[in-house]
């Protein structure tokens, strides 16, 4: 093998990538920190217009919502390379899943439906004689 063949492709690692999506996704963890530092998407695109990464406002929340996307559908702590904050966050996730899993969504209806049924409950058997009027 050639050795200035590889010099050529390591500096594809240093080059940018030709499309501004690839360039998102590489900005990623800043836009992400940006983010839950509380900026807006706004302010995060007008940014990167200032650094020379020219996106429209709309493509740029487009991208946003796919890497959100990408970001939920992975399982929690898949990756060996996150940081302390987002294992935390992974974590307080996971804990999350367990006790919505634990959790029975219908108990309210079935309270309802069985306890405290809505309008009139005629009771079987005889009248209570300290509930009559009279």
């Amino acid at each position: 093998m050639n050795r200035r063949d590889v010099s050529k492709l390591r500096t594809l690692q240093q080059e940018e990538p030709s499309r501004v999506s690839k360039m998102i996704r590489i900005l990623w963890p800043e836009i992400r920190a940006a983010i839950s530092r509380g900026h807006t998407l706004k302010v995060i695109r007008n940014r990167l217009e200032e650094i020379g990464i020219s996106i429209s406002y709309r493509q740029f929340v487009v991208y946003v919502g796919r890497l959100r996307r990408e970001e939920a559908s992975r399982p929690a702590g898949g990756t060996a390379s996150l940081t302390e904050n987002t294992r935390s966050t992974a974590h307080d996730v996971a804990v999350d899943e367990e006790t919505a899993l634990s959790r029975d969504p219908l108990a309210n209806v079935r309270d309802r439906l069985i306890h405290k049924r809505p309008g009139f409950n005629f009771e079987d058997g005889p009248p209570d004689k300290d509930k009559l009027i009279g």
